[in-house]
């Protein structure tokens, strides 16, 4: 394996990580170590992915940077954590899960139906929204991310949003790294 495919495999693995592909919807909180190698792997590192388990992640990787967040996500995203939080609810603990696997694990979580529809979201809304929030705050504040040509194509339109509204972007990225009470 060349220098440039380790590197994307690192690259993707880190976004699918730190988007919460395959894992909680709240494990954004490792987004902004996109870029970083990440030095507890090198203890135990994972089993490399097959060429299959790649091509997967490949495609959720480009399926959460295109898909599309509603004008008014931040805003309803945050309220949307607050409710969660203040009825004790948690999306699963992270795991390496396709896009799929993650809506579905999410959608099995008990009481989570009603608060998400309370807000306008699906769990299929749920995770892809997440999903490509994270995505895009990691990518577009980290200039390594975006030099390496290994990050995919954001949707224009989301990055417009969170750069006009890095006040939002913040609150809602800090309300999901709070723990639930």
């Amino acid at each position: 394996m060349n220098k440039r495919t380790r590197a994307g495999l690192r690259l993707t693995g880190s976004l699918l990580v730190a988007v919460g592909v395959g894992s909680g919807a709240f494990a954004l909180r490792a987004a902004p170590a996109l870029a970083q190698d990440t030095q507890s792997q090198a203890a135990t590192p994972p089993a490399q992915p097959s060429a299959a388990e790649m091509a997967a992640m490949r495609r959720d990787v480009e399926t959460a940077a295109r898909y599309p967040l509603p004008k008014d996500f931040i805003p309803r995203m945050y309220a949307t954590v607050q409710s969660l939080r203040a009825n004790g609810l948690q999306p699963p603990p992270p795991d390496r899960l396709s896009l799929d696997a993650t809506i579905a694990r999410v959608s099995a979580v008990p009481g989570i139906q009603p608060v998400l529809s309370a807000h306008g979201f699906t769990p299929r809304d749920f995770v892809l929204g997440l999903t490509a929030f994270g995505m895009t705050v990691a990518i577009t504040s980290n200039q390594e991310a975006q030099a390496s040509g290994q990050a995919p194509k954001l949707n224009p339109a989301n990055v417009a949003m969170i750069r006009a509204n890095p006040e939002g972007t913040q609150a809602l990225m800090q309300e999901m790294n709070s723990q639930p009470q």
